[in-house]
Parts: structure tokens; C-alpha cells; sequence
């Protein structure tokens, strides 16, 4: 349906809206015995996100953890911590 001519437009809106409130009108049903089980599911699925959000949080901070480290032992960030400091070796002398 073209939702581009103003005319139209009111009467789609009505129509969703009175589509909608029939929709929760039909669904709303009194709880019953099965509710319990509805949030013994929800809280399964909390425990479960909360599971792998602390399984990717220990992996990205193991994995920022290796970098540091791996920065730390690479062999031009050596090079520049042992031959530009202060009273490193003596100027023209070549390794």
C-alpha cells in the first residue's frame, strides 16, 4: 500500500492501530500453570549470557594481555630500548 498520499495515510494508521489493540486483546490470557516454567526459562537464558559475556570478556582481556606482552619482547622494540638510550653504545661503532 502507498503510504505517499496524504488522504490515505490517517485511514492506514487507524487500521494498524485498531489491527493492534484487536491482537493484544486476543492474546492477553489469564496466567496459568505453565507461567512458572516461562521464567525458569528466562532466568536460564540470563545465566547463560551472563556465561559467555564473562567467557568474551577473559578472552579479550587475555588477549590484550598477550599483545602487551608481545610488544615487549619484539626484537626492533629491543633494539630501541638497548641502542638509543642514554650512554648506549659509542657513536660509529656498529653492531
Amino acid at each position: 500500500m502507498n503510504c505517499s498520499e496524504a488522504r490515505r495515510l490517517p485511514a492506514l494508521l487507524g487500521a494498524v492501530l485498531r489491527e493492534l489493540r484487536r491482537a493484544a486483546n486476543s492474546s492477553a490470557a489469564p496466567p496459568g500453570p505453565g507461567s512458572a516454567a516461562g521464567a525458569d526459562g528466562s532466568l536460564y537464558i540470563l545465566l547463560i549470557m551472563i556465561f559467555y559475556g564473562c567467557l568474551a570478556g577473559g578472552l579479550i582481556l587475555a588477549y590484550t594481555r598477550s599483545r602487551k606482552l608481545e610488544s615487549k619482547h619484539d626484537p626492533y622494540h629491543l633494539y630501541i630500548e638497548r641502542d638509543w638510550r642514554p650512554g648506549g653504545p659509542a657513536e660509529g661503532q656498529r653492531l
